[in-house]
């Protein structure tokens, strides 16, 4: 199959990750439980990779329906302070790292 796009590789997502290493740790300490999936190309992340810059994807949200650009797209208020909480330990987990 012909691509749009040039081959771009994935984000490592093991322990030569420094970054995926400290993501992994914070979401331990929340006693958070994640799945990993491939996103290939339906976020800027794959702007970002082409440019050789790993990029991970994440969204806290959690107990909502997935309607995405839908016409009645929502988030709960409680959802969407939690999710800042939890943005704010990854993030200094990773400018830590």
């Amino acid at each position: 199959y012909p691509t749009r796009e040039p081959f771009c590789p994935p984000t490592k997502i093991d322990d030569s990750n420094v970054y995926w290493t400290a993501f992994k740790e914070a979401i331990k300490e929340m006693k958070l439980q994640i799945s990993t999936e491939v996103f290939p190309a339906g976020t800027d992340a794959a702007y970002t990779r082409a440019l050789g810059i790993p990029a991970i994807g994440f969204s806290p949200i959690n107990n909502t329906p997935v309607l995405l650009h839908d016409h009645d797209e929502f988030l709960h208020a409680d959802v969407y302070l939690r999710g800042i909480k939890i943005y704010e330990q990854i993030l200094t987990k990773i400018c830590n790292a």
